[in-house]
């Protein structure tokens, strides 16, 4: 058996490998024998040991993970008995660790659960490839994970959908907006069944633009009370980065004109699509039949959905649903999803462009953390590295709220995680 990891471990190792040079060096016979094992050898050993590592640093990440997914599920079955919470957790685990290709059976577990605290470790032995030359047999693989046991909160949560004409693709044998919509609904139930008073959800379904309704004084060129509702683009910058009520000045307000550069795209499809801002509601029969509604159309401008996400969590007119940014037994959360790149032009300080929209985006995720908000983001089939980059960074915590979904990998999983994340940080159980 070899641990490694510590600096007297690889030291061990060395030592291990050198004598083993010897001992096949002397079984050789001729010079020349004794050169090539001298050269190759070393080059072989070496090769095997970085083989290995590289297998013990992936088998050490998906234990990990999938110990803090079953760590996840015990703190956040807060309706269950500890032994039914704990076997939940076993569950979890098992089912992660088996995605992995890392036989369960093998592997040792455990989950403890005292004073709102859960405890959880792994481990399971790595066979060793070239490194059974050195007198290795395998590599002892360990986990550990801490979980605290969620307050008991209320969750407002605005889902922040592309619905961008690129969402019509197919993925993984299923057309990419439905397998969403179903992963959607999916959270929306089981997060409703939980404690329906505790939950509220909003809609965001961005492409181009956005369809909203909003009173008249909102919205630039609008007279009168009432109101308006239809299209509009982001509000000019740096009202766009921010959750403040528009002001008397046009430049605060929405309502402002498409780009030039898709104008022909228009605004005529989203009623038909379905593609309609809905404010944070416990009325989650409305809120299925919507995603059940929804088509997708024209381009994608992620800064903007943001930009309604944030407002949507935001106690500020125009959306008051939401609870104040002190009452801190409501959790406020925003999951971000995009399958593709800005490509619309957003308003800045300089001309409006798609960078600035980029730009935009970091900052308006940096905003709405700064008011306590929970952001999320899933990069669904993202071939642009710097998206799925600022994807991440949007996140308040990369290592746990950022989620990609590739080739051959299901949009519901993502979701499910999100489930845990969410029900790891807010009590909301009956």
């Amino acid at each position: 058996m070899f641990r490694i990891g510590t600096m007297e471990q690889k030291m061990a190792l060395g030592s291990k490998l050198t004598s083993a040079f010897p001992k096949f060096v002397a079984d050789q016979k001729g010079t020349t024998a004794v050169i090539f094992a001298l050269t190759v050898l070393p080059l072989l050993l070496t090769a095997g040991v970085a083989i290995d590592i590289v297998r013990y640093s992936s088998a050490k990440v998906a234990l990990q993970s999938a110990l803090d997914a079953g760590a996840l599920a015990v703190a956040a079955a807060t309706n269950l008995s500890t032994p039914a919470r704990l076997a939940a957790g076993d569950s979890t685990f098992t089912a992660n660790i088996e995605a992995a290709s890392i036989g369960s059976a093998g592997v040792a577990r455990n989950f403890d659960l005292a004073d709102d605290t859960v405890v959880a470790s792994a481990s399971f032995d790595l066979p060793v490839g070239l490194m059974q030359l050195a007198g290795f047999t395998a590599m002892a693989v360990e986990a550990e994970s801490e979980v605290t046991v969620p307050e008991n909160k209320k969750a407002e949560i605005a889902m922040v959908l592309d619905y961008s004409g690129s969402m019509t693709e197919v993925l993984n044998g299923e057309v990419k907006y439905i397998a969403m919509r179903n992963a959607a609904k999916q959270l929306v139930n089981e997060l409703a069944d939980s404690n329906p008073t505790k939950v509220k959800f909003g809609l965001v379904p961005f492409s181009h633009h956005v369809w909203v309704t909003l009173p008249k004084q909102y919205v630039r060129g609008q007279t009168g009370s009432g109101n308006w509702t239809g299209c509009t683009q982001d509000r000019r910058y740096p009202d766009n980065l921010t959750d403040a009520t528009p002001t008397s000045a046009n430049a605060s307000k929405w309502g402002q004109p498409i780009a030039a550069a898709h104008a022909s795209s228009g605004c005529g499809a989203y009623v038909p699509n379905q593609l309609i801002v809905k404010p944070l509601t416990n009325d989650f029969a409305a809120i299925n039949s919507q995603l059940d509604a929804m088509e997708p159309y024209a381009w994608t401008h992620i800064a903007l959905g943001a930009e309604f996400g944030y407002h949507l969590l935001s106690p500020n007119a125009p959306f008051t649903e939401g609870a104040s940014y002190s009452d801190t037994a409501t959790q406020k959360i925003m999951v971000l999803l995009t399958d593709g790149k800005q490509t619309e032009p957003a308003f800045g300080p300089g001309p409006r462009t798609v960078a600035q929209g980029e730009q935009n985006l970091e900052k308006i995720c940096d905003n709405a953390k700064a008011s306590g908000i929970t952001v999320m983001t899933i990069a669904y089939n993202i071939d642009d590295s710097a998206t799925v980059d600022r994807l991440r960074n949007c996140t308040t915590d990369p290592a746990k709220d950022f989620f990609s979904v590739e080739e051959g990998e299901n949009i519901a999983t993502a979701f499910d995680a999100i489930k845990q994340q969410i029900t790891a940080q807010i009590r909301i159980g009956k």
